[in-house]
């Protein structure tokens, strides 16, 4: 379907470039969103204001934890339609960006809480004797665990292989520079006024994250909801636990009530993470940092043998409900695409598909009315 074209001018009756859409925001929701609308030959523009990926996409842990028992009823469908898209869309990105994702398939060990159980058919419940057989230096006796077929990537490499992806397939890129309006003319959308300049485009698309209700007209309510984590390497010299070890120390995401533990490709591990109602607060909080350390030595005791060697925090888009915010706003032409508050990175592939099936009139694979901006209004 043809998209609207805005005036050749907005406000100031300045000539201005025009685009067939204009992503906002360049988290890994944007990125994927600019790269599956330009493969529907639109021209597209995405603006940020700052350099990509380095929000609460850089920030996440990378878990598709597909199999979660907490997982919203409404998201389910999704969330599985997602996982399953995850190999062949970091494949497509790994041939179009020679960027490697660290996409692992091993696996997660979660122990769950008393009486609850995963949501995937095909997940096991494990003895202790199970467990040791998996992870020999996994401690998690007596308690409810569970094998899950989940994957893992790394968000950082993620981003990465979407902004070359992204630049291979010609979206233009714009940073430095915050949105802080969106235009509009004869009732439709026609464009963003940022902090330096204006951009005109029949379709505008807010992928701000936790920022996204600060872009006026209209208020996407999401909020920022602060998350603590901390990255281990390999430390040198003796061992502290007395368990010596080599290559990859774990080689499943293990999830815990405190904790959950994510192994990198390179040797790292991760740990995280906290959910904190703390507004735009990005500091880091050494007792926090330490807390999750000791957690995930209680699990792991050959943790002790490796060293902190960055922690961070980033901020998720929370709503209201718990869901994301999928859809057109009550602006024609205005979507919104945020608000995936812990499952930005799993719920990418899916948001993408189904954003741009429905911003160029495609057949439309999963119904997002349940995420409509508009059950808020």
């Amino acid at each position: 379907m043809p998209l609207a074209r805005p005036p050749s001018s907005l406000l100031y009756n300045r000539p201005v470039r025009t685009w067939d859409a204009i992503i906002v925001g360049g988290g890994v929701i944007g990125l994927s969103l600019a790269w599956r609308l330009k493969s529907s030959g639109l021209s597209v523009l995405l603006l940020d204001r700052q350099e990509p990926g380095r929000e609460a996409s850089y920030a996440a842990g990378g878990m598709i934890a597909s199999c979660d028992p907490h997982i919203p009823p409404e998201l389910k469908p999704l969330v599985a339609a997602s996982a399953r898209l995850y190999p062949g869309f970091v494949n497509e990105l790994r041939v179009e960006s020679g960027e490697s994702a660290d996409l692992r398939d091993a696996g997660t060990i979660a122990c769950l809480g008393d009486g609850e159980a995963p949501e995937c058919s095909d997940s096991r419940r494990l003895t202790d004797t199970e467990v040791v057989a998996l992870e020999p230096l996994l401690s998690l006796k007596g308690q409810n665990s569970w094998f899950l077929h989940e994957r893992s990537v790394d968000p950082r490499g993620l981003t990465h292989a979407l902004i070359q992806a992204a630049r291979s397939r010609g979206v233009d890129f714009v940073t430095g520079s915050a949105a802080v309006e969106i235009l509009a003319s004869e009732g439709c959308v026609a464009g963003v006024k940022t902090t330096h300049s204006e951009y005109a485009a029949g379709v505008v698309v807010n992928c701000c994250g936790a920022w996204a209700a600060q872009i006026e007209p209209l208020s996407i309510p999401t909020r920022p909801v602060k998350g603590q984590m901390v990255c281990l390497v390999p430390q040198v010299g003796a061992s502290q636990s007395g368990t010596p070890h080599h290559g990859p120390l774990i080689q499943h995401v293990v999830r815990t009530p405190d904790v959950y533990i994510i192994p990198r490709s390179d040797g790292r591990i991760l740990l995280g993470a906290t959910v904190e109602e703390v507004g735009f607060d990005k500091r880091v909080d050494p007792d926090t940092i330490q807390r999750l350390r000791h957690a995930a030595i209680s699990a792991i005791p050959a943790l002790a043998d490796m060293r902190i060697h960055d922690a961070w925090a980033g901020l998720r888009p929370g709503s209201p409900d718990k869901l994301p915010i999928l859809g057109e706003t009550s602006l024609p032409g205005y979507y919104a695409a945020t608000g995936h508050y812990r499952d930005g990175i799993m719920l990418a592939p899916i948001t993408a598909q189904g954003m741009s099936e429905l911003i160029t009139g495609g057949e439309q694979e999963f119904d997002l009315q349940p995420f409509s901006p508009l059950r808020f209004a």
